[in-house]
């Protein structure tokens, strides 16, 4: 083990004992994948197998079984950030990868008629937002592949409420961009916008669904995407955050992130050449991806905590899942130099682990969760020096 790898084992030893130590004192709070216990569930999984510790492995299991207890009782969304629909997409990936043998048969109906009530509800409010609105739903159903009429309702309702230029051969789709200030817009980003349908288009192919209309769709997105690119040299990006249209007329480079920016867009465009051999698009991509391996400043790039949504583990995550898909070594050396800044992120003393998550009120100094917090944190670490293959970012639509 390298000298940087023991540093990130005892990094990720000292998130694990601040999770158990929680975890046995206090009463859980928020259920969400994302945003609560089964993101931290998630790590602690993952943990145990990488400790091989039986305490652990006991402590975890015993875990598991109280939220899973719970969960039906407490859990009040249905949002794949926060309720039911990333709950359920987790237990789907638990029993695939035998980290646990959970029957919920017994509630899988009336979750799944739950589910597509609310689903339908956001159709109707034409709230498509995969972490909080329709297409969240939609990934569940479609790890479940069990019900290809709910993803047929909800392509439907994307071709039906989509914005349509026939010259161009673009469609877009408008969406809150602000809930406080009810502000609507054309969102091109991963966590909230169109990259998000990019990738939901592609798994539905890649699921082995393909039609004219699915095609036609992926197709005009892809395109009304690609429009919006910015001159890299003078905004520092390839991508603004939102549309030209919407940014109009002050545009401006997006950050370094996951949720907004070239990563998720990059990876978007990725994505759906990878899965119909379209060339073009893919090294449209890969390009994208490669120059951001450039931006290194943490001012300039909004880098101010290690969250995988806005902050440096969540950037080397997708660095390393770009070097599994293309073994380049700029990815390889982006990946390092971005846990080496998530490394640098713990100096707080009265962090959790040291870490500390940036909010727009001030600084969060008790995030345990996936999204923001140590849990993910610790996740994307661990996959850094283990040989696991990092499956688990499908829960990010990064594979």
């Amino acid at each position: 083990m390298t000298s940087m790898e023991s540093i990130i084992k005892q990094k990720v030893d000292l998130i694990a004992e601040c999770i158990f130590a929680k975890i046995q004192k206090t009463q859980e709070e928020s259920f969400g994948l994302y945003s609560g216990e089964f993101g931290i569930l998630l790590f602690l999984f993952y943990y145990s197998k990488f400790s091989k510790n039986k305490k652990h492995i006991l402590l975890t299991e015993n875990y598991a079984e109280n939220l899973l207890e719970q969960f039906a009782k407490e859990v009040k969304l249905h949002t794949f950030c926060d309720g039911f629909s990333g709950i359920s997409y987790l237990f789907v990936f638990l029993r695939e990868n035998r980290f646990i043998d959970m029957d919920v048969s017994d509630v899988q109906q009336l979750l799944d008629n739950y589910l597509i009530t609310r689903m339908r509800q956001d159709i109707r409010q034409q709230n498509y937002d995969f972490m909080h609105g329709a297409l969240g739903v939609g990934l569940y159903f479609l790890k479940r592949k069990t019900n290809p009429e709910y993803i047929q309702e909800l392509i439907d309702f994307l071709y039906q409420t989509a914005e349509k230029d026939t010259d161009n051969k673009t469609f877009k789709w408008k969406s809150v961009l602000n809930q406080e200030e009810k502000t609507v817009g054309y969102n091109i980003a991963l966590s909230h916008g169109m990259s998000s349908i990019v990738i939901f288009l592609s798994r539905v192919i890649k699921n082995g669904t393909i039609n004219e209309k699915i095609l036609e769709m992926l197709s005009g997105v892809v395109n009304y995407i690609l429009a919006q690119q910015i001159d890299f040299l003078q905004f520092g990006s390839c991508f603004p955050s939102y549309s030209l249209e919407t940014s109009s007329p002050s545009i401006s480079g997006s950050r370094l992130a996951w949720c907004y920016g070239d990563l998720g867009i990059g990876v978007a465009l990725w994505q759906a050449g990878k899965v119909l051999n379209k060339t073009e698009w893919k090294e449209k991509g890969l390009k994208v991806l490669l120059q951001s391996t450039q931006r290194r400043n943490l001012v300039e790039n909004y880098v101010q905590d290690a969250g995988i949504c806005h902050g440096s583990a969540g950037i080397a995550m997708i660095y390393h899942r770009m070097y599994f898909e293309t073994h380049c070594d700029e990815f390889k050396d982006a990946t390092y130099y971005w846990l080496n800044q998530t490394l640098n992120f713990s100096c707080f003393e009265d962090g959790l682990a040291g870490y500390k998550t940036f909010m727009q009120n001030g600084w969060k100094c008790d995030d345990y969760s996936l999204l923001t917090g140590i849990s993910g944190i610790g996740l994307v670490l661990m996959s850094c020096i283990s040989t696991d293959l990092q499956t688990w970012d499908e829960m990010f639509l990064l594979s």
